[in-house]
């Protein structure tokens, strides 16, 4: 979320990526020279997770800035190429790594991803001259006071992630303190020049509901309401500069501002809405990382003709599903689909991707129960298969599908701080799974749990769906 609002307030994506992917190579390298050591191991983890930040929202959304008007109609082949391209890195990496710590030892099996980092960041600066640059809004001096109170604002929740188990006392003071620093520079930016940004326009809104509550609730007789005019509206409050419409929690946003301005802030929480809903799938996925490998450890590890393989290999098959399953969704599914009479959108793939994670577990758990019935290490792991199956091809509806969602449906001022949002998401799924994880339940229990919150969260999902209304915004 701190990259997004630095790429779409102050530097701008291509910058913002440029810089943090240096930071991100610091911090392979990092790893690699001080793989023995405990500190080496944070600050590289550290590096890597702070240029990680400024890439990973910015760089999809980058992507998505190369279509305009004349060519918005190629968003869905690039965002799948674009995750095709990240999964065929992913594929030989899965197999590599592993055996080359193995054979080289961890620091060369660090030191590979700084190097090929690198190489990365060099041919990305080489294209400078060739990609579309959206400028950050509004940049400078403005830009930084925005993006400090912004980054202020969403730490009041956010160091939750860091401060969990501390006592209450400092976890609320942490928050105080970040919404009075938040609001402090906030002020400190609209003395310089008044803004017409998400904060400056919803908390616009949040003060003029409240006064109109406030005169509500005096002491005396409700006052007559205005006689709306033949258009519906009514004269404006005090100090804003055209009529406004006589109802509505906007509607005094949408005079001061313009009715075009104030769409993209109902934009922003309209998407965010449904990012929430779709957490869950993150809860399942991301565990093709953890259980899946703990799993796979208790079983029998035997491919075929005597070939044996590492647990942790095993996570190559989701990269090479994506590879065959990104064509198959584009060229069979969908259009079968759409000739079916059933129109793949983006919100109906995005429910049929939670759907199928919720199976890939149910399917883990039927795995799990015949390993706890027989001798570790006599159940075939080729069954994790179907599970890798299951929960890529959810991955593939969920996934590309969510990138170019967000892009289209995020304003053009917040391309980036709205895939922020998305990766957000993905962050409250790990959350779910860490909180789950506490209870120490047995694998089967685990996974069974696990099942029915995906099934939970692809029936809520599909709820919030029924009822969006999408809106594509082009950047120009």
């Amino acid at each position: 979320m701190i990259g997004a609002v630095i790429s779409d307030r102050l530097l701008g994506k291509y910058r913002t990526i440029l810089s943090l992917s240096i930071v991100y190579a610091c911090g392979s390298f990092l790893l690699a020279l001080g793989a023995h050591s405990v500190w080496g191991v944070w600050m590289g983890l550290g590096l890597v997770a702070i240029g990680s930040g400024g890439i990973k929202p910015c760089v999809s959304a980058h992507v998505g800035d190369q279509f305009g008007k004349r060519n918005w109609f190629r968003l869905r082949t690039i965002f799948q190429a674009f995750y095709f391209i990240i999964n065929f890195g992913s594929f030989f990496a899965y197999l590599l790594i592993p055996w080359t710590r193995e054979v080289l030892g961890v620091r060369v099996a660090f030191g590979i991803p700084g190097v090929l980092m690198v190489v990365a960041t060099v041919v990305f600066w080489a294209g400078r001259n060739v990609f579309v640059h959206v400028p950050p809004s509004p940049g400078g001096r403005l830009g930084l006071l925005d993006g400090a109170s912004s980054i202020a604002f969403f730490l009041a929740i956010g160091h939750l992630f860091f401060s969990r188990g501390q006592p209450w006392p400092v976890i609320l003071a942490l928050s105080a303190g970040f919404i009075v620093a938040g609001a402090l520079l906030f002020r400190a930016r609209q003395r310089l020049a008044p803004d017409d940004g998400f904060l400056a326009i919803l908390s616009f809104a949040i003060g003029s509901w409240l006064r109109r509550i406030g005169r509500g609730k005096g002491g005396g007789p409700h006052p007559s309401p205005p006689e709306p005019s033949h258009d519906g509206l009514v004269r404006a409050e005090p100090g804003l500069p055209h009529a406004i419409p006589s109802r509505g929690f906007w509607a005094p946003a949408r005079a001061r501002f313009g009715a075009a301005t104030v769409e993209g802030p109902i934009a922003v929480l309209r998407i965010t809405s449904v990012f929430i809903t779709v957490s869950v799938f993150w809860a399942l996925f991301d565990q093709k990382g953890s259980s899946l490998i703990l799993q796979a450890q208790t079983m029998d590890l035997h491919l075929w003709a005597g070939f044996k393989v590492r647990p942790e290999q095993l996570q190559a098959a989701n990269p090479a599903l994506v590879m065959l399953l990104i064509p198959f969704a584009g060229k069979v599914l969908y259009p079968t689909s759409a000739r079916l009479g059933f129109e793949p959108t983006p919100l109906r793939r995005m429910t049929a991707g939670l759907v199928l994670g919720a199976l890939a577990f149910a399917a883990l758990a039927l795995i799990q129960a015949d390993i706890d019935h027989q001798a570790p290490g006599t159940v075939w792991v080729g069954r994790q298969l179907v599970v890798y199956l299951l929960i890529t091809m959810g991955e593939v509806l969920v996934s590309i599908t969510g990138l170019e969602f967000a892009y289209s449906q995020a304003p053009r001022r917040m391309k980036s701080t709205i895939m922020g949002f998305w990766l957000l998401a993905m962050s409250l799924g790990n959350v779910v799974t860490s909180l789950i994880a506490r209870a120490r339940l047995p694998p089967l229990a685990s996974f069974w749990t696990f099942a029915a919150i995906g099934a939970g969260g692809a029936l809520l999902f599909a709820i919030r769906a029924y009822f969006y209304a999408p809106r594509d915004y082009v950047q120009e």
